[in-house]
C-alpha cells in the first residue's frame, strides 16, 4: 500500500472557503488525514516538501469531446450550425488507434492543466463501435485519468432537424447516406455492452449515456435511452438547445420547447446532464429546477460560435446545479482554469445588480461541487477531504504570475491559465509530475497525431468539400431563422 505525504503545502478548504497550511496524507488512493499530521508511527513511501505551492481538488471538466482532439483550430468564427458541418468531416473514419491517441491528447492537456476528472460525450462517426469505445477507456486508463464516457448516439440526419425550407438545400448537397446506420436497438445493445465491459474499470471509468440531442433522436431511440437509463441509473448527458435554430425547430417538430417535450417523455431527472442550455424559457428552466437535473455550462464555446449568452446568474438564483465544460478542443484550449474564470466573468455584463454577480469561489464550487454531482461522484472527488479519493493538483505559486499573493482564490480563478501546475494525483497516484505526464511518452503521442491528422486531412478530403458546398445554404437558413421572435433573446443585442 502506497503511503504518501504532501508536506507544508496550502491546501483549499472548499466548504469553509478558505486555505489552510498543513498537510495532506494519503493511503490506498485516498486522502487519510489532513493538517498538522504526527508522522512518528507512521509508515511513508514518500514524502513531498509542497511549501509555497497551493493544492487544490483535481478540477472537473463536465463536458468535452476528445475526437476533437485532432481537431485543434479547425473552426474560426461560424455558428453552430455550420461548425456541425465541419466537426461531421473531421471527426469521420477513425481507426481504434486513431481513437486512442485522439483522446490521449486531450487526457494529457487535461492533467496538465489540473483536471483529474471529465465527462467524454464521445463522437464516433459513421457508427458507434464498441472497438471505439474500448480505445478512449483504454487511453484514459494508461494516462491515469478518471473518466465517464458517454458515447454520443442519433439516429436521425443532420439536415432534419434543422429549420431548412422545403427545397432550400439541394437534394444532392444532402449526402449519400439514407435512413439511420444504427437503429435504436443496436444503440442499446452496443450500450449495455459498454456498460458491462467498462463501467467501474480500475475505479477510473465509468459510462453513461449520451445522445448527441434528443431533436436529433427518434421518439424510438429516446424511449431506449429512458429504459436503458432507469435500468442502471447511470446517468443521460446530451447537449440541448444550444442555439437559437434548435429553439425554433423545437417548436416545429413538436409544438412546444424541447425540454418540455423531454419532459413529457419522462426524460428528466437528476441524473440528467443538459449541455449548453442556452435557448430555454423560464417555463423550461422551472422544469429542470423541479426535476433536480445538471446543467453544464460551456462558456468559451458559446464565445466561439456565437451561440448566445447562458443565464447562468439566473439559473444559480434559481438553485440549479450548474457545472462547467470545456467543450471540444476544436472550440479552445481544455485548460478548466479558463472557463471557471469565464463563468465568474461572462455574466456581470448582463447583470446590473452585483449583489447577484458569480464571485470567484461561486466559480470554484460550480467546477468542483456541482462537476462531481454531474459526474455522479459528489461522494468521492471535487473537495480535499478526508476519505475522498485523493484527485489533487500542486500549482507553484513563486512565479511572476502568481507574485505577490494578495488573495489566493481571486488569483486562482481571475490569473491563473494552469501553467503553474507542477504535479497532478489521480486516486493518490502521481500522474503529473514536474509538467510531464508519468505513464506516458507525450513526445511519442505527439509524433503519433500528427501523423494520423495528415492521413485523415487526405481521407476526409472530399467530406470537407462537400461541408464546404453546403455551407452557403445553411448560411441562408441561419441569417433568416435567427431573426426570428422565440419570446426571449440570448444575444448581447437587439436583432437588426
Amino acid at each position: 500500500m502506497m503511503v504518501t505525504l504532501l508536506k507544508n503545502g496550502k491546501f483549499l478548504n472548499l466548504k469553509e472557503e478558505n486555505w489552510i497550511q498543513g498537510d495532506i496524507l494519503i493511503k490506498d488512493g485516498k486522502i487519510a488525514d489532513m493538517g498538522n499530521i504526527d508522522t512518528c508511527n507512521l509508515e511513508i513511501n514518500e514524502t513531498i516538501d509542497v511549501s509555497n505551492k497551493l493544492i487544490i481538488p483535481g478540477l472537473i471538466n463536465a463536458h468535452v469531446h476528445t475526437y476533437a482532439g485532432f481537431l485543434k483550430g479547425t473552426i474560426d468564427s461560424v455558428p453552430l450550425d455550420i461548425y456541425m458541418l465541419l466537426a461531421m468531416a473531421g471527426g469521420s473514419f477513425r481507426s481504434p488507434r486513431e481513437i486512442y491517441v485522439s483522446t490521449m491528447i486531450d487526457a494529457i492537456q487535461m492533467l496538465k492543466t489540473g483536471t483529474t476528472s471529465a465527462i467524454d460525450h464521445f463522437s464516433q462517426r459513421p457508427i458507434q463501435a464498441i472497438e471505439g469505445i474500448d480505445a478512449a477507456a483504454q487511453a484514459f486508463i494508461d494516462v491515469g485519468m478518471r473518466a465517464t464516457i458517454a458515447p454520443m448516439y442519433s439516429d436521425l440526419s443532420f439536415f432534419e432537424t434543422v429549420p431548412l425550407e422545403i427545397g432550400e438545400l439541394p437534394q444532392e448537397l444532402k449526402g449519400k447516406a439514407k435512413g439511420p446506420i444504427q437503429t435504436p436497438k443496436e444503440y442499446a445493445e452496443l450500450c449495455r455492452e459498454a456498460i458491462e465491459k467498462w463501467h467501474g474499470k480500475d475505479g477510473l471509468i465509468r459510462i453513461m449515456l449520451g445522445t448527441d440531442g434528443p431533436q436529433r433522436c427518434s421518439r424510438e431511440l429516446l424511449d431506449f435511452t429512458k429504459g436503458l437509463e432507469e435500468q442502471y441509473k447511470i446517468g443521460w448527458h446530451t447537449h440541448v438547445l444550444e442555439a437559437k435554430t434548435q429553439a425554433i425547430m423545437s417548436h416545429r417538430l413538436y409544438g412546444k420547447g424541447l425540454i418540455e417535450y423531454m419532459d413529457e417523455l419522462g426524460l428528466i431527472n437528476e441524473r440528467t446532464s443538459l449541455v449548453h442550455f442556452i435557448w430555454v424559457s423560464e417555463k423550461e428552466i422551472d422544469i429542470v429546477k423541479d426535476r433536480g437535473a445538471n446543467v453544464v455550462h460551456c462558456p468559451s464555446t458559446a464565445l466561439h460560435l456565437g451561440s448566445g449568452i447562458t443565464p447562468v446568474d439566473q439559473f444559480i438564483q434559481k438553485g440549479l446545479n450548474v457545472a462547467i465544460g470545456t467543450d471540444g478542443g476544436n472550440c479552445g484550449n481544455l485548460s478548466m482554469f479558463e472557463k471557471i474564470r469565464l463563468a465568474a466573468l461572462l455574466h456581470k455584463v448582463g447583470q446590473p445588480n452585483y449583489d447577484h454577480w458569480i464571485t470567484a469561489i461561486d466559480a470554484l464550487k460550480m467546477n468542483l461541487n456541482n462537476g462531481a454531482r454531474a459526474m455522479m461522484q459528489r461522494d468521492e472527488i471535487g473537495s480535499i477531504q478526508v476519505g475522498k479519493e485523493a484527485d489533487l493538483a500542486i500549482l507553484d505559486t513563486t512565479s511572476m504570475l502568481w507574485q505577490p499573493i494578495n488573495n489566493i482564490t481571486h488569483q486562482l480563478v481571475y490569473g491563473e491559465s494552469g501553467s503553474s501546475v507542477e504535479m497532478v494525483f489521480v486516486k493518490g497516484k502521481k500522474v503529473i509530475e514536474n509538467g510531464k505526464a508519468v505513464f506516458v511518452n507525450e513526445e511519442d503521442i505527439i509524433s503519433e497525431a500528427r501523423e494520423a491528422v495528415e492521413r485523415l486531412q487526405w481521407d476526409n478530403k472530399e467530406a470537407f468539400e462537400l461541408a464546404r458546398r453546403q455551407m452557403p445554404y445553411l448560411k441562408k437558413m441561419y441569417l433568416r431563422t435567427v431573426k426570428e421572435d422565440v419570446g426571449f433573446n440570448r444575444f448581447t443585442r437587439p436583432l437588426l
